[in-house]
């Protein structure tokens, strides 16, 4: 047998309640009707609950009915709730109905109580569902990790936002309920929209599109997003479900490269073999040739041209089988100090007077297994690069330094195994590069230097040099500010084998209630260093900008203990930025990072030495260390 249906009767007159027990027996209703007619055995008789429906006489000698029906809602607003009265007359029966009421029956109309009664509990129940339902959606919807909104397909005003709509995009909840879908988009990708929007069949569950979003800090971000047609509030309403893909689309970006070199690798590998063996018949025709013509002969002049041509082809080769990762190679376990300071009387000759070479050698650097030949290649064709990009003369800076590239580096870089490295960066204060520019660099014959100057060849030859090494290369660089290409090689031990990682130096310091302020543009790695920070307790205030981070620091009442900042930022420089900061906050620490090595910092005259510097990457103990020195200091 199921749970009996329990009515709570208000009601002073117990006549009245035998009434009503009767009228829902004559209506095949068994009902346990208990009466109360005070307000303290109403109110505790539904803290108590397990009743199906409330029914209330309207006066009462203590007791107003419409307070029992306020008492009802506040309590339990699930319950239906009739006026069972002979007092109550039109004006009251509309005031009741507005103040909640289910319904309203008058004690000489007893025969309509039962089938009201049905009525309301059936609604109520309906009510509930729906209110089960939508405090579903809203749990789903308030908690979901991915942005989420609700928008408006006629006016296209964002209706809902979830938390993590505001996290992404950085506008607050009620400046979004204040913007259009529109709002967030490039204008450029406004048309687009657009067009979707009156597609007949949009939206539909399976229908994932990549488009570009603008952050409030002007930023912009790849988002996947998804839509459905819902009801909300009574309207039509379109929810979208997004996802933040920038970081998967720049990963799958440098693993199409990375097949596009590969594949272009194997082609030149090719290539460069067979024209290797044609070269091999010219240059050998042409020593018998010469041979046979003797020195006073008239054709002797042309056929020495044809060799020399033959030749210059067999140096191209030569470096198409490097890129290629195809040339044979003589690995020894090497010291890079020694080998830079081999070639530095080299490069003083070839890169000219105009231009100062500055070396800066790591201490206790780890060695490394490479064509001791080959690296020297590496350091040359790198610094060619840099005297070119340095046509009114400038700084040319080497530096080595062991380094520990960790998962986090790694998982961001297809090519990259986490372990520990021996660097050698070649760094310059010349014109820069733009990200269209980098993302060719590496390309066989790609060059933006005059026809004539240049094969194009330089950078793909340290490329695959550095490949068949198991190394790997970076390139940071802005647009007249300087370039800085870091060569990363496996550090080996004496017998060559691959070195066991260095025993960790103690955990660095956790905070103790410091508040740092973090200044960087790119959004993925701002995330990222205030993740690391805030791991270790600090307290991070952020901005996505010089600007930005002013105005943090300008509402932000408590102190600030130490400021992060990237050093080259568009308008306002970093140490422009920790300028302004020290003038109203003169305790504050600063720490700046850079895509640039320190030595090179520092000789493009932006820092001075000893200024404490992080270089990226960096990894989060390095990160947490040179913070706890900076605070300590």
């Amino acid at each position: 047998m199921g749970t009996k249906s329990r009515l709570l009767h208000l009601e002073d007159n117990p006549t009245d309640s035998e009434l009503v027990g009767l009228a829902l027996r004559e209506a095949g209703l068994d009902w346990d009707v208990v009466r109360v007619e005070s307000r303290d055995a109403f109110v505790a008789a539904l803290e108590q609950g397990g009743f199906n429906a409330v029914v209330s006489d309207y006066s009462l000698p203590s007791f107003n009915g419409l307070e029992a029906l306020r008492e009802t809602r506040k309590r339990r607003p699930e319950l239906a709730f009739l006026f069972f009265t002979g007092t109550l007359g039109e004006e009251r029966a509309v005031e009741a109905l507005k103040a909640g009421a289910t319904d309203f029956v008058a004690k000489e109309r007893r025969d309509r109580l039962a089938p009201a009664l049905q009525r309301a509990v059936k609604e109520a129940e309906e009510r509930s569902a729906r209110r089960q339902a939508e405090e579903q959606y809203r749990l789903l919807f308030d908690s979901n990790p991915h942005p989420m909104w609700v928008f408006d397909p006629e006016t296209l005003a964002f209706l809902a936002v979830n938390d993590a709509t505001v996290r992404q995009y950085g506008h607050s909840r009620d400046e979004l309920l204040g913007m259009t879908i529109k709002d967030i988009r490039p204008p450029e990708e406004i048309p687009a929209l657009m067009e979707e929007l009156e597609t007949p069949a949009w939206p539909k569950s399976d229908w994932l599109r990549v488009w570009k979003h603008r952050r409030k800090d002007g930023s912009i971000i790849n988002v996947e997003t998804g839509a459905n047609a819902i009801t909300f509030q009574g309207r039509k309403a379109v929810l979208v479900l997004a996802h933040d893909v920038t970081e998967k689309k720049k990963l799958e970006a440098q693993l199409l490269q990375s097949q596009k070199m590969e594949a272009v690798g194997q082609l030149a590998g090719g290539v460069a073999h067979d024209f290797n063996n044609l070269l091999g018949v010219i240059t050998g025709y042409t020593d018998l040739l010469l041979k046979d013509l003797g020195a006073q002969h008239a054709g002797t002049r042309r056929a020495e041209q044809i060799r020399k041509a033959a030749d210059r082809a067999a140096g191209l080769t030569r470096q198409l089988l490097a890129f290629s990762r195809k040339q044979v190679l003589q690995p020894k376990v090497l010291d890079l100090n020694a080998i830079v300071l081999d070639v530095e009387k080299m490069l003083h000759r070839l890169i000219g007077e105009d231009i100062q070479l500055v070396t800066v050698l790591g201490e206790a650097l780890g060695r490394v297994k490479a064509d001791p030949g080959q690296i020297e290649q590496v350091i040359v064709n790198l610094s060619v690069n840099a005297r070119d990009a340095m046509p009114r003369g400038g700084k040319l800076i080497i530096e080595t330094a062991n380094a520990e590239l960790d998962g986090l580096y790694a998982g961001t870089r297809t090519e990259v195994t986490a372990g520990p490295y021996a660097m050698l960066a070649v760094s310059d204060t010349g014109h820069g590069m733009d990200t269209e520019t980098m993302s060719h660099i590496f390309e066989p014959f790609y060059t933006t230097k005059e026809e004539g100057k240049g094969t194009g060849l330089g950078l793909s030859t340290v490329f695959g040099i550095v490949k068949q090494s198991c190394g790997h290369v970076g390139v940071y660089s802005e647009v007249g500010k300087g370039t800085t290409f870091r060569v990363y090689l496996p550090r080996v031990e004496a017998d060559g084998e691959a070195t066991a990682r260095v025993a960790p130096l103690p955990e660095p310091r956790r905070a103790r209630g410091e508040t740092i302020l973090l200044v960087e543009d790119a959004d993925v790695l701002r995330m990222m260093i205030r993740e690391m920070l805030e791991s270790a307790g600090y307290e991070v205030l952020s901005g996505g900008s010089p600007e930005e981070a002013l105005a943090v620091g300008e509402v932000h009442s408590g102190p600030i203990h130490l400021v992060l900042t990237d050093v080259v930022m568009p308008g306002i420089s970093g140490p422009q930025l920790a300028e302004r900061l020290k003038a109203a906050r003169p305790g504050v620490k600063v720490v700046y990072m850079s895509g640039y090595t320190d030595e090179a910092i520092v000789h493009h005259g932006v820092l001075e030495g000893g200024t404490p510097f992080l270089q990226k990457p960096f990894t989060t103990e390095v990160l947490l260390r040179k913070v706890g020195e900076a605070l300590d200091a």
